[in-house]
């Protein structure tokens, strides 16, 4: 009885040390790779591509944490807005210079700074691959989806001996899949591109759990072995960032690092969270889309919900609005699993036109019962409709109409589209081989169109143009020297009761770019301007105007006068 007794108790040490996660063998060091980008970053795309095929290739070996930070990740609008308040600090330390850039371990292998261009980036992870580390790492997580606490469980082993005397833990947050805008997504990561023409963002820094640079771990003598517990209660969105993404929790990748102090990483791992669904009926309503309107009184809303229960959801009631009318519903079934996602269309929804229609979403009665969490069943979104601006020229002549389009000398990034109020493109063209003057012929019935005149760098066509013209050879939309990534111009074909027309007038906006003060030389009765998002942010009579207060951006104005309407888009760079 003696004998089983100390077996069991010598036993024991070794017992728990098998319990754990982390592996006590000796490995080489993992990769730490952290990527400072952003959403008007031309090139960075290129960057993620390197970065992703890196980890591609290295799946348990790499590990990406990318950083938007600098003045190529101020934000464009409500859900793009990807710092965080720890970028600044990351890239001042690695020593950054240029976009994109990064470390790799934050080692410095040339130079006197961590920060590298994405060409070296490959050669220095794999020499870092091929040396000893003295620590492994393992890590485990799970998310409550009720209460959003994200719990994050750390085990280092220290398989051998250091010069110094202490280490530093580091947790970071991910967030991956994240859509939003980005420049040279298509050109030089085009398989990032969605479906709905928005890049999907990956391996994006949310948080720090354990601060700026760490927690310490005061002993790393060969054989010892750290754990600890950390948590995070989950916000809807990065406090003090109004124009952040919501954080996603069925999206979050966890990655743990250590490093000697705030610089040289030693080994690291990464693991997806356990999503944990404790209530048994709650659906999730994720997105509401509807599109713009050019002339038409019904429209598309497009909803997107996820199963939040903890079985199988069947049946679900989407019960929607458009500005402020009566409720009604629409009956969804099928079969979704616990954090699947589903998208449905209701089509043809009418609605009485306003320049700013409101669309209200509530989901309700999951599987045929009250839903166990009534705080994220509803949303609301809005769409425009142009006619009701009085921005949309009309009285055109059906039939055989005609696009003239010339470019300047960089063609490839030149195109165009015509759309009809349904969604279907009617002719388009582009991007171009060569400089030059194009000419396309296209068939336009009775009905509302827009057309997209395109520029993918973002600076528009610098010395040339483009003519619409409909069947009589008359204009429809003509514009010279265009600024910006976009241009845009609504039309009716055939009858119409609008009378607001697009007239080429003596209107003259000065100076564009304006640094602040915009001025209007002509006639008018009232100029109105609006944001890239379609909102009203002027609206008077004045020759004179003072924009200092708005941000920089590209602005549409409407000018209205006794014979139509003028418009133009303005670049404001203070």
């Amino acid at each position: 009885m003696k004998k089983n007794l100390l077996s069991l108790l010598i036993a024991l040490p070794f017992f728990a040390i098998s319990q754990t996660f982390v592996s006590t063998s000796p490995e080489n060091k993992n990769v730490i790779l952290e990527e400072f980008t952003g959403i008007s970053c031309q090139f960075c795309p290129d960057g993620h591509k390197i970065a992703q095929d890196l980890k591609d290739l290295y799946p348990n070996d790499v590990f990406l944490i990318n950083i938007h930070t600098g003045g190529y990740a101020s934000p464009q609008g409500s859900g793009t807005d990807f710092n965080t308040p720890f970028g600044t600090s990351l890239a001042n330390q690695a020593g950054v210079t240029g976009y994109p850039a990064g470390t790799v371990n934050r080692h410095v292998f040339s130079g006197g700074a961590t920060s590298m261009s994405r060409s070296a980036w490959s050669s220095s992870a794999t020499q870092m691959m091929s040396q000893s580390s003295p620590v492994n790492v393992g890590v485990q997580a799970s998310v409550n989806m009720s209460t959003r606490v994200l719990s994050v469980d750390v085990e280092v082993y220290y398989t051998g001996n250091q010069t110094v005397s202490s280490n530093k833990l580091n947790i970071a947050v991910l967030q991956e899949n994240v859509p939003g805008p980005q420049s040279g997504g298509s050109t030089y990561n085009p398989s990032a591109i969605l479906a709905d023409g928005r890049y999907n963002h990956k391996h994006m820094l949310r948080h720090l759990m354990t601060g700026q640079y760490g927690v310490p771990i005061t002993n790393i003598s060969q054989g010892s072995l750290y754990s600890n517990n950390f948590t995070w209660n989950v916000p809807n969105k990065l406090s003090g960032y109004n124009l952040s993404p919501e954080i996603d929790l069925t999206n979050l990748t966890i990655v743990a690092f250590i490093s000697e102090g705030n610089q040289e990483i030693l080994s690291g791992t990464e693991v997806n969270p356990t999503v944990v669904f404790t209530n048994q009926f709650d659906a999730n309503l994720t997105s509401v889309n509807a599109q713009d309107i050019v002339c038409a009184n019904s429209n598309n809303i497009e909803v997107s919900f996820r199963n939040f229960g903890n079985q199988n959801l069947t049946s679900l009631e989407i019960e929607y609005s458009v500005g402020g009318g009566i409720a009604q519903t629409y009956n969804w079934s099928g079969n979704l699993s616990p954090g699947a996602t589903e998208t449905v269309s209701i089509n043809n929804v009418s609605f009485t036109p306003v320049v700013n229609n409101q669309v209200t979403i509530s989901l309700k009665n999951p599987n045929g019962n009250t839903d166990q969490n009534l705080a994220n069943n509803n949303s609301s979104t809005q769409f425009y409709h142009y006619q009701s601006y009085g921005i949309v020229s009309s009285g055109h002549s059906t039939g055989n109409c005609s696009f003239e389009i010339t470019t300047d000398q960089y063609a490839s990034e030149t195109s165009w589209e015509i759309i009809d109020d349904n969604g279907n493109v009617l002719s388009s063209g582009g991007p171009y081989s060569s400089q030059g003057t194009f000419n396309s012929n296209f068939n336009l019935p009775s009905g509302c169109y827009s057309l997209y005149v395109y520029d993918s760098f973002g600076d528009g066509i610098a010395g040339g143009g483009y003519t619409l013209r409909d069947s009589n050879g008359d204009i429809i939309h003509q514009k010279y020297n265009f600024s910006g990534s976009k241009d845009q111009d609504f039309f009716q074909m055939g009858s119409s009761t609008n009378v607001a027309e697009e007239i080429n007038s003596n209107i003259y906006l000065f100076p564009n770019p304006s640094t602040g003060i915009l001025n209007i030389d002509g006639s008018f009765d009232k100029i109105m301007i609006y944001n890239s998002l379609g909102t009203l942010v002027y609206e008077g009579f004045s020759n004179t105007i003072d924009l200092s207060k708005l941000n920089n951006g590209i602005y549409s104005t409407i000018v209205r006068t006794d014979k139509g309407i003028y418009r133009d888009q303005v670049i404001l760079l203070k």
